[in-house]
């Protein structure tokens, strides 16, 4: 492929990517793409968001913010006032992108696979967006796709290239991984951008669905009917490694190159009902479900079960969604059929029962924190939070929204979400190496900025990394930012205590996510 008007910048990102398992294929030389990126970069760990899930985690990349200040918290409305299951998505955001400053700047943006892109936005280039729910309208220009497909180069939606339950998923997602690959090469050809952002999703299901094959300590360890199930991890990191070369060599060794992941990997055990937990405590009232549900009564799946359903007229705290490791309080006023009127005792009295849990086989903590959203989502969207965030202390156990069934039962996740992500950054502003001290995910888009000397907005959380190759904590200056359209100099330059104080604190379907094991 001619290297014709290659990418200004360029971001590979690898939904689930963990340096844990990155490293040891790098080191028996299975992935040299990656071996050879790492060495030229800068690169190693980052903390990532509570929970440690996919929608939060691209959001906060994408915007610089974290989730107090972006207001997505998961793949559904978690304040859903009809406890329904309303899918979010940009419109959803609270603040502009990054594409929106690259585009502020004079520069393109090309997007393929990014979670939480879609509805498509208004930026210069294009966008192969990544919808939630099936839809042929994921492209911006809408003839794309088309184009795609008479050119051989097309690829299915993320939301239906899932895993669904059937372990011959392995080999389908590394054609899928091979697809991706095909669409980028063509964009990459066909419709040069200033920058380009692709995101691989496969890995993540096969690390939540194989996990057990590879890995001999875990407890479900066994050996697999077809030997391709136990190198599925594998196979699907030497299908990315591929891919990501035929990107590298299409743009250039000059070019900034910004790898990262939205959280890491490491083994499943168990899921916990939250709802059923609070059930037992009369925190949540169950009846008999209306068969056929009534119509326009809104509940989502995950509050029915064995011909029962959640009676929120009896309730007083739920667990809203699927992965959202929260609880809400039923409030009178902001859900339909709200009936707490002093929200304070409840949350204590959910806080107190769940931070007793203990693992069944550990004997340990199963979370480490119980905390309000606004102490764990500062920010100007903390209204659109759950109301309790629950902080993992055993990452091995998975919050589900049941209610019903036993309280505890074998994951069908023998991998799991951790907080640890990873990343890496090939350019000149940063000296290589490996640092084994955390960044933060909110740095790492205003870091590839000043890299390609472009500008961002003063009110984001990120800063800019700064290392000179030694570990240790990375200092972070200001950056350079621009005014946002409508604001003044000396409003960015005072601001309101509450706005100050606010930007100081520290850090699908239904369907599918039961097939995956969140329901």
């Amino acid at each position: 492929m001619p290297h014709t008007a290659p990418p200004k910048a360029v971001v590979l990102g690898i939904d689930g990517g963990s340096l844990d398992l990155i490293e040891p294929l790098v080191a028996e030389g299975a992935l040299p793409v990656l071996g050879r990126l790492l060495a030229d970069s800068a690169h190693g760990p980052t903390t990532t968001t509570w929970p440690a899930h996919t929608a939060p985690g691209w959001s906060t990349f994408v915007t610089a913010r974290r989730p107090g200040g972006h207001g997505i918290y998961q793949f559904f409305d978690t304040q859903d006032p009809v406890y329904g299951d309303r899918l979010v998505g940009t419109g959803d955001y609270g603040c502009d992108t990054a594409w929106e400053w690259f585009a502020r700047q004079g520069w393109s943006v090309g997007l393929v696979n990014v979670p939480m892109s879609h509805p498509p936005r208004e930026v210069p280039g294009y966008q192969l967006t990544w919808p939630l729910a099936r839809t042929l309208r994921y492209s911006e220009p809408p003839g794309l796709l088309g184009e795609l497909a008479r050119a051989g180069a097309g690829f299915k939606a993320d939301i239906a290239a899932m895993f669904r339950g059937d372990l011959s998923y392995a080999e389908a997602a590394v054609e899928h991984v091979r697809a991706r690959g095909r669409t980028i090469q063509y964009v990459l050809r066909e419709r040069p951008v200033d920058v380009f952002m692709a995101v691989i999703t496969e890995i993540d299901r096969i690390c939540h669905h194989y996990w057990h094959f590879a890995d001999a300590c875990h407890d479900r360890h066994t050996l697999p009917d077809r030997q391709e199930w136990a190198d599925a991890i594998r196979a699907t990191y030497i299908a990315i490694d591929e891919v990501f070369g035929e990107i590298l060599d299409a743009v250039g060794d000059e070019t900034p190159v910004m790898l990262l992941s939205d959280h890491g990997f490491g083994p499943g055990r168990y899921n916990v009902a939250v709802n059923a937990v609070l059930a037992e405590a009369g925190l949540l009232a169950t009846r008999p479900a209306a068969t056929p549900p009534a119509a326009g009564d809104g509940l989502a799946d995950w509050f029915r079960a064995d011909g029962r359903e959640v009676d929120f007229t009896r309730t007083r705290a739920y667990m809203p969604t699927p992965g959202c490791y929260a609880v809400n309080v039923n409030l009178a006023g902001r859900q339909r059929d709200g009936m707490v009127t002093d929200p304070g005792p409840v949350l204590a009295e959910a806080a107190e029962l769940l931070l007793g849990l203990r693992a069944p086989d550990t004997g340990e903590p199963v979370f480490a924190a119980a905390l309000p959203r606004a102490d764990a989502y500062p920010g100007p969207m903390t209204h659109a939070a759950p109301d309790l965030l629950l902080i993992p202390a055993d990452e091995g156990v998975l919050a589900s929204p049941a209610i019903s069934g036993p309280l505890w039962r074998p994951s069908e996740q023998t991998g799991m979400h951790r907080y640890l992500g990873m990343w890496a950054l090939r350019g000149t502003s940063l000296a290589p190496g490996r640092r084994t001290a955390p960044v933060a995910l909110a740095d790492l888009m205003p870091t590839l900025l000043a890299e390609a000397g472009l500008t961002f907005p003063a009110a984001v959380h990120g800063r800019p990394l700064q290392w000179d190759g030694r570990d240790g904590r990375d200092g972070a200056d200001g950056g350079r930012a621009f005014l946002a359209p409508g604001e003044t100099a000396s409003a960015v330059a005072s601001g309101s205590a509450e706005e100050t104080a606010r930007l100081s604190e520290e850090d699908l379907t239904a369907k599918a996510l039961g097939a995956m094991g969140y329901l």
